[in-house]
């Protein structure tokens, strides 16, 4: 039996091989219905992801929260054009209002952007 070392050795001296490799067991995994897509744990090895909690969910969660994020953008439109009006009030909230619309804006974009690239998967 190989020592651990030799194992995390050989890997990673070979990650790319590896990583195909391990690409093409999950695909045919998925294939043979092996996966139940909601959990996926190996030795206990903690597995890194792009595909963050927050951008997930099906096409009608994700519409649910665009539309939200488009009424918050609204409301603090809404909210910097009165800070606009009311010159007695301090910059620092205008910078702040300023910068709620930015991130929002990211938000929203990125999220439709996604709901007119991407069809929905079937399960």
């Amino acid at each position: 039996m190989p020592h651990f070392t030799t194992i995390a050795n050989f890997v990673s001296g070979y990650s790319d091989e590896i990583k195909l490799l391990f690409e093409q067991i999950l695909l045919v995994c998925d294939e043979q219905g092996l996966l139940g897509k909601e959990l996926f744990a190996l030795d206990g090895c903690k597995m890194s992801s792009d595909a963050a909690k927050e951008w997930s969910g099906t096409h009608k969660e994700l519409a649910h929260k665009r539309d939200k994020i488009q009424r918050q953008i609204q409301y603090h439109i809404t909210e910097h054009k009165t800070l606009d009006k009311n010159e007695s009030l301090d910059d620092e909230r205008r910078a702040r209002s300023e910068q709620a619309i930015e991130t929002l804006t990211k938000a929203h974009d990125k999220i439709d952007k996604f709901l007119k690239s991407e069809s929905p998967r079937r399960r």
